[in-house]
């Protein structure tokens, strides 16, 4: 038995829907949430287990064993709130092998953060050499050219994004020789005057793959998923030549993903037939879901 395979409550939305489409997704989205909250309070099964709170958003309160009649879940979906309080829960070193293993999976950028949150202590530093050494050049970067001047005294300071403010980031963005820690600490620091500027820049040109890619990797470090998921839908809408379509809607695909958004399924309900349509199913039919989206310059 594998256990349970944990997903975001927007995954198991879009995934159980696929599978019944005569059921509403606002409907079933609040039942889940409801479950979870009950889960958190220590509802349980009438048997004494915990709820299975997949199972119990659509088949009422109740464990796996109850709902299922099956001993143990084997890669069935559970919200993945719920896996994360089971193996907080438990002492038992395949248990916390597990633990590990999904926290690593599924939460790459704060990985640390989420294994302190259940009890681990860090004893050295040789864990995250990457991370140090990048840590370390950010620090240490500082502009060499005049462009590179003028970017971060906006990126500090502020003001109004002018088309030099936007021509100077992407001058930066497309030159031979990148100042990349220079540039990536802001991102990494979800500093608002960037996010300003990638927004002008989308305002002006709506289905620029790069700055979308800038956006989703900027989205990393900062709380903005639905506006992500935003101007990707409004450039697929607004692409008419199909191949910059497919790399638009395998960007969306791969740069949500991992938090939890189904875009094919998305934009399948948008695009249902036609050119658009057949692009999208080709992709459903043969992406990859474990290719990473590619690395930003910055």
């Amino acid at each position: 038995m594998s256990g349970f395979t944990p997903v975001r409550v927007d995954q198991f939305v879009a995934q159980y829907l696929r599978n019944h489409k005569d059921t509403d997704g606002d409907t079933l989205r609040a039942a889940v949430e409801d479950a979870l909250a009950a889960f958190r309070q220590g509802v349980r099964c009438a048997c004494g287990r915990p709820l299975w709170v997949a199972g119990s958003a659509v088949a009422g309160y109740g464990c796996f064993t109850c709902i299922t009649g099956s001993a143990e879940p084997d890669g069935d979906p559970e919200i993945r709130e719920a896996c994360d309080a089971f193996l907080v829960d438990s002492d038992d070193p395949e248990d916390r092998v597990a633990q590990v293993a999904d926290i690593l999976k599924n939460y790459p950028q704060d990985y640390r953060q989420r294994l302190e949150e259940v009890g681990f202590v860090w004893q050295d530093d040789e864990y995250d050499l990457l991370y140090e050494e990048e840590a370390n050049e950010e620090r240490q970067a500082v502009p060499e050219t005049e462009n590179q001047r003028h970017l971060i005294h906006f990126l500090e300071c502020g003001g109004p994004v002018t088309r030099q403010v936007i021509e100077a980031y992407m001058q930066e963005r497309y030159t031979q020789t990148p100042n990349l820690p220079l540039i990536r600490k802001y991102f990494k620091q979800a500093n608002v005057n960037l996010k300003a500027i990638l927004l002008a820049g989308l305002s002006a040109n709506p289905t620029d793959l790069d700055l979308l890619d800038d956006l989703s990797y900027f989205s990393e470090f900062d709380s903005m998923l639905g506006e992500l998921i935003h101007f990707y839908k409004d450039a697929c809408i607004r692409e008419t030549d199909m191949e910059r379509f497919s790399l638009l809607a395998q960007d969306f695909h791969m740069n949500t993903y991992d938090q939890g958004f189904d875009a094919l399924y998305e934009l399948h309900t948008i695009f249902q037939s036609g050119a658009k349509g057949a692009v999208i199913q080709h992709l459903a039919e043969t992406i990859d879901e474990d290719l990473n989206a590619e690395d930003i310059p910055f």
